[in-house]
């Protein structure tokens, strides 16, 4: 679960440069609307393995071996906006181990409509829902991203997208995708790309729970 934990942060923490579509300048999704990723970390080509073997007479040799490195699963996002106020919208973020699976966090932001910004940032923890710092992370826009359009293949299938970068991410980006509209995002740690979306259908996991 640790390592679950360690490469949602750093996903979280690397999507921090993703504006709301844009600071007020773009529309909050529709309620209802929500999108899930594939993750996949980025990894060396080679690196060093430490390599136990048992001799002829017993005793144990530990050596340095380099080579491919370990296989790292992949984990999955899903963005969602799952309710709103007379102020804002929420956007609900959770991290599964598989497409299906069961939570393995919940965050959710509340959007202000008038200007983009976090009014408030809940994360469920141990001990219920809980106050957590603001990530920013935000849906995008093809309005908002400079570039060219180009077709990109995800696991979702093809889709015509506005090309370009968001601080030093890079990120296709096409309004057909509910919810966040990214189609592909390639970070320094890893690459996200589109699993399946819908308009409608997302659930409110936190819905009764807020403070």
């Amino acid at each position: 679960m640790k390592r679950y934990a360690l490469c949602t942060f750093a996903i979280l923490a690397g999507l921090a440069w993703l504006p709301l579509g844009a600071r007020g300048q773009g529309p909050v999704p529709a309620v209802g609307s929500w999108a899930t990723y594939r993750f996949t970390p980025s990894l060396p080509e080679r690196q060093q393995i430490i390599v136990r073997e048992t001799m002829t007479d017993g005793t144990i040799r530990i050596r340095l071996e380099e080579g491919p490195p370990p296989t790292r699963p992949s984990f999955f996002i899903t963005y969602a906006i799952v309710g709103e106020t007379a102020d804002g919208r929420w956007l609900q973020v959770t991290t599964h181990q598989t497409p299906d699976g069961p939570a393995l966090s919940t965050t959710q932001i509340l959007i202000s409509k008038k200007d983009g910004k976090a009014l408030r940032s809940q994360i469920l923890g141990s001990r219920g829902v809980i106050s957590t710092p603001e990530n920013e992370l935000r849906p995008l826009r093809e309005s908002r991203v400079s570039g060219t359009r180009e077709e990109v293949t995800v696991p979702a299938g093809r889709y015509q997208a506005v090309r370009g970068k968001v601080g030093p991410i890079e990120v296709w980006v096409s309004d057909q995708v509910p919810a966040m509209g990214v189609v592909k995002a390639a970070l320094s740690n890893g690459t996200l790309e589109l699993l399946k979306a819908s308009p409608s259908g997302a659930k409110d996991l936190l819905k009764g729970r807020r403070t």
